[in-house]
């Protein structure tokens, strides 16, 4: 029997080895600018972009591993690179006066997910195909090599290819093949595989490439003793609807959230009823004095007629006090994307 000792050294080995094979769920920090040219290398070629801020040019050759980036004077961004083994690599871009890094070379550790390849995999195939004959004829590879010796090498090479051919036709039409051209037809990018396979993984990853960009609705906020909540965007997105919220603490003292909640009111007398968001994204519990923090709220797709009310309520930790964001249903009915 093992003793102790060792036993935890083999659990701790376990579990470290298990640890280093997690996903990185840490965005890859860039600092640029416009002087220098950030080069980041890829391990496999580059297949879809979520741009970032205007402020950051990211810039690639179709069929290339190559992204070059440049930066300008502005807010801090966000950069969505998705590469054609499906691997999703995720940055946090913000502009600095020197970089201490010019060049990055990925690893497939790096990435922060990775979704199902939409491109056939083409040395599948021959895998497929040497096993077909087998599970049909139900032989031995020592009987098959038995009976193939009186027959010419000519006619050896001639059956191994018509094999190939006849089997090949009912696994694309059945087999894995099948269900890769599903995915092609289906699917015009990585993210939408994400979509199906792990959905709040597809939020947090649509957050995150968003919730930094520019104001859109600028009347749309309201103020209470230097504590403000605005309404930055609304976006739609599938099936979902993303409402882009800044909370902003123009005190010289830290501001305790109690709670940000959505409030429906459908009849005038009819009391509000509270809305459960899908997934909440980047909620602070606190905000430093004269600090920011922009949340983003993503609910299943809906619209509201002009009886309808909805507000958005930000409760305050240390007091009764409460900031009423009231939103205008042509606003939420006529999103900006």
């Amino acid at each position: 029997m093992k003793s102790f000792p060792t036993l935890l050294i083999l659990f701790l080995g376990s579990f470290l080895f298990n640890y280093s094979t997690l996903w990185s769920q840490t965005p890859i920090s860039v600092k640029t600018n416009d002087f220098v040219t950030t080069t980041i290398f890829f391990p496999s070629n580059i297949k879809k972009v979520v741009e970032p801020a205007a402020n950051f040019t990211f810039t690639y050759e179709s069929g290339s591993n190559i992204g070059l980036l440049k930066g300008k004077i502005g807010r801090p961004s966000n950069l969505l690179v998705i590469t054609e083994e499906g691997y999703i690599y995720s940055f946090a871009l913000s502009y600095a006066e020197e970089v201490p890094e010019f060049s990055f070379i990925l690893t497939k550790d790096q990435a922060i997910s990775r979704t199902i390849p939409s491109n056939n995999n083409s040395s599948q195939k021959p895998e497929v195909a040497e096993k077909s004959p087998n599970s049909q004829d139900q032989i031995s590879d020592a009987t098959y090599e038995e009976s193939s010796q009186n027959i010419p090498e000519e006619s050896k090479l001639d059956d191994g290819i018509s094999q190939i051919q006849v089997t090949d036709v009912p696994l694309q039409q059945n087999g894995s093949m099948a269900q890769e051209s599903r995915f092609e037809s289906n699917a015009e990018s990585g993210e939408e595989d994400l979509y199906d396979v792990d959905r709040e993984e597809y939020y947090r990853i649509y957050c995150e490439n968003n919730y930094l960009q520019k104001t859109v609705f600028k009347r749309s906020f309201r103020q209470n003793k230097k504590i403000s909540v605005r309404l930055n965007n609304i976006l739609v997105d599938r099936n979902e609807k993303y409402f882009v919220v800044q909370i902003e603490n123009n005190s010289k003292k830290k501001y305790d959230i109690a709670g940000l909640s959505f409030f429906k009111k459908s009849k005038v007398g009819q009391l509000e009823k509270i809305m459960n968001p899908l997934y909440t994204f980047n909620l602070q519990e606190s905000i430093d004095p004269e600090g920011i923090n922009e949340v983003v709220y993503v609910f299943k797709n809906f619209n509201i007629s002009a009886r309808e009310k909805i507000s958005v309520v930000l409760a305050d930790a240390n007091s009764d006090n409460m900031v009423i964001l009231p939103l205008d249903y042509l606003l939420i009915n006529s999103p900006s994307n």
